[in-house]
């Protein structure tokens, strides 16, 4: 008995405590609306003071648990000031002010950002939600029509390089623009890595006011990429974003089809005085079109997950993304693209002044190609080779699947044998990101140090077997009944690169305000490091001829000694840099700027290891003067720049010290002769260090405007510029008798 009632005891302080935890807590719920009575979805609502929040839906509602001693709610949401409301009894109704700040475009610059307002250089945007209609493979395409003055030429294969030119082709060794992504420096190549997905906008700078800051590395322009970030006090919001493709050739060009083929050999034969060529040309028809057997429907797909949100101290995006395009000339399995992603955007704060930033990405690359926009290439053959030639070889006596013509000896050959002939693949995998600590010394002065890095590991493999183009044809390796030809041999190629980068950077931002007169200030220096080596080799006579032993160690190799070529390198460059800019602004109306940097490069000759870089512009807001009265036009800014960028496109082991050429056996370039006597070992001058070596200067001038007008739903921005190129870098081809 005395248990049941310890029971029942025990049991009514249980329901007591729970009935009195639930009367301490209260439930407040609400619908959040922007000023037009519209709800914002995606809000988050929290108690001031505590960890408990929510996520406004579709509809703007929200609900959430609070004790009985919270007072008050701040929402928040991106476009909207944070504001702070009064817990009152029944469902709230919580208006929110919309931020003219957030709403305003803002464009990242160097070592800094602005409002695009304030901006007095030339600056193209394209922003997160453009991208995501292109679905690009690269980033850079993107920009193809939405970036005046930029144009992105892409050689086709899945996942090349495209070659990008900011303002016409500047420079004779190079013509790549510098990229920038979240801060750190890399190049053009860097951008296949990228996932487009994870990017939230790309600023490209063109003239010099903008550029200037980055010294020697901006004479191409550059392209600034900003990545997504997480969002403090939010709840973790998941999304998925997948397409699939097809992709194929819209227009072939016009080529003669059998008949007419025939027609024309016939008449040019007849006009040097021989034969027919065809004496019967009426049963060929219209014969083969090679485009039409090279081009294939390629599929192409792409997903990405990502979770972005944060606590009160941190914020993270995280995603993983998996590409796949396959190649339209000769189809996936001989050209794909194969990209899997991992990005970790991190941001923490440490202290209420000191903050911790973390961007890393790591990415894996499988990919292959065809050769398709060059002479001899498959594009090529499928343009110029024979259109009686049938598709596939009707002789059984003769080896080969794809048909040959008896008419073509040299050059041209069967472009689909060209593709079956085809074998390479490549893996890489590359590390990227920084490590960043901002400092807030007071609340305008901020100080940061920013190590930004690259790694990439490079392997691949390139297969060439032996071949038949056809009887008598200079490229065939194989004879018509498959034997190899006397002194042909297959052979297989092998390299593995490693390539690593690194930038550190330390520069404070200083902004302040003088009555009316806005200042923006930054000032800073860095280091850089490149590197990368490479180790190849390569052997002959692979057995069987296939692909499938394609490997140096299954290789025979009796072709010479040992049949093993091997082959390295490895290179090294290095800059100092000190830069400062100031961007200055009168009641948002009259805007200036000016930039100076002082670039030292290794590359350099030791006259001239230092260059310096300087820029100006001038902007006035027209629309913001008092006398402006044109009521379709909401915004018109006027602007005007110069200045002087650089390039250092040139290998430093070869322009700054001199190097030898060393030559072994007998054969063309091998050695020297002493009397009659050819020698076996010889060594040549290759080149002559320059000691006056310098930097190539560019002179830009640029004027422009930038338009809004019918309630800031058309915008237009116009610029007329000049550039003028001194002490163009490039290596003179001379002849050896000169003495280089």
């Amino acid at each position: 008995m005395k248990k049941d009632m310890k029971k029942i005891f025990l049991l009514s302080l249980l329901m007591l405590f729970g009935i009195s935890s639930w009367a301490q807590n209260k439930t407040v719920a609400g619908k959040v609306l922007d000023p037009k009575g519209s709800p914002v979805s995606k809000a988050t609502v929290i108690i001031k003071g505590s960890t408990k929040a929510s996520t406004t839906d579709e509809a703007g509602m929200f609900s959430l648990v609070a004790p009985p001693s919270a007072k008050i709610i701040v929402v928040s949401s991106v476009g909207f000031e944070t504001k702070e409301f009064v817990i009152t009894d029944g469902p709230l109704n919580l208006v929110l002010q919309t931020s003219e700040t957030k709403l305003e475009e803002v464009v990242v610059t160097g070592y800094g950002v602005q409002r695009v307002t304030k901006v007095s250089g030339a600056v193209s945007t394209v922003k997160a939600a453009d991208i995501e209609k292109l679905k690009p493979v690269r980033a850079e395409e993107a920009l193809q029509g939405r970036a005046s003055g930029v144009t992105v030429i892409s050689p086709g294969s899945p996942g090349a390089k495209p070659t990008v030119l900011i303002r016409g082709i500047p420079s004779y060794t190079g013509t790549d623009p510098v990229v920038v992504v979240d801060g750190s420096i890399q190049t053009l190549d860097d951008l296949n890595s990228i996932n487009p997905a994870d990017i939230e906008s790309i600023n490209v700078l063109k003239d010099a006011a903008t550029t200037a800051i980055y010294g020697v590395k901006g004479g191409n322009g550059v392209i600034v990429v900003t990545t997504k970030s997480g969002r403090k006090n939010q709840k973790t919001e998941f999304t998925y974003n997948g397409n699939y493709a097809i992709q194929e050739v819209q227009n072939t060009i016009g080529v003669l089809n059998a008949t007419e083929y025939a027609s024309i050999l016939n008449e040019g034969s007849v006009a040097s005085g021989g034969q027919l060529i065809f004496p019967n040309i009426s049963g060929l028809g219209v014969g083969t079109n090679w485009q039409d057997q090279i081009f294939k429907k390629a599929p192409m797909q792409s997903h990405t997950i990502a979770a972005r949100g944060g606590s009160n101290n941190m914020s993270y995006f995280l995603s993983g993304g998996f590409l796949a395009q396959d190649g339209i000339v000769g189809g996936g399995e001989k050209s794909y693209f194969d990209r899997v992603n991992a990005t970790a955007n991190l941001n923490f704060d440490l202290t209420k002044k000191l903050k911790f930033i973390v961007n890393t990405t790591y990415t894996n690359i499988k990919g292959a190609g065809v050769s398709e926009n060059a002479i001899n290439s498959v594009v090529s053959n499928a343009l110029n080779f024979d259109p009686t030639t049938p598709i596939l070889n009707p002789d059984p006596n003769v080896y080969g699947t794809y048909g040959t013509s008896s008419r073509i000896q040299s050059e041209i050959i069967n472009p689909l044998t060209q593709l079956q002939d085809t074998y390479n693949k490549s893996n890489t995998s590359k590390l990227y990101g920084k490590l960043e600590l901002q400092y807030n010394i007071w609340d305008k002065l901020r100080v940061t140090s920013r190590l930004g890095y690259t790694n990439t590991d490079v392997t691949g493999k390139n297969f060439t077997p032996l071949s038949f183009y056809g009887s008598g044809h200079i490229n065939s390796t194989l004879n018509a009944d498959g034997s190899p030809r006397t002194g042909s041999h297959n052979s297989v190629y092998e390299y593995k690169t490693n390539y690593f980068n690194y930038t550190f950077e330390n520069f404070a931002n200083y902004d302040f305000t003088v009555g009316q007169h806005n200042f923006q200030t930054v000032a800073g220096f860095s280091t850089a490091r490149v590197t990368g080596n490479s180790m190849n080799g390569s052997r002959q006579d692979v057995p069987f001829n296939s692909w499938t032993f394609a490997d140096i160690s299954s290789a025979t190799g009796i072709a010479s000694t040992n049949g093993l070529d091997v082959g390295s390198f490895q290179y090294e460059r290095r800059n100092i840099s000190y830069f400062g800019r100031v961007d200055y602004d009168y009641k948002n109306k009259y805007l200036a700027s000016a930039t100076v940097r002082r670039d030292g490069s290794y590359a350099f000759g030791e006259n001239n290891k230092f260059a310096n870089f300087f820029s100006g512009s001038l902007g006035w807001v027209v629309s913001q003067e008092d006398f402006f009265h044109v009521d379709f036009i909401d915004y018109l800014k006027i602007r005007g720049s110069y200045g002087v960028t650089g390039n250092e496109n040139v290998s430093p082991q070869y322009q700054r010290i001199s190097t030898l050429l060393y030559a072994y056996g007998l054969g063309q370039n091998a050695g020297y002769s002493f009397g009659n006597e050819p020698t076996s070992i010889g060594a040549t001058i290759a080149s002559f260090k320059n000691d006056d070596l310098r930097w190539e200067e560019q002179t830009q001038y640029n004027i422009g405007f930038d338009i809004k007008f019918l309630n800031n739903k058309f915008s237009f921005s116009g610029d007329y510029f000049r550039k003028d190129i001194s002490g163009l870098l490039f290596t003179p081809t001379l002849s050896l008798y000169l003495g280089t």
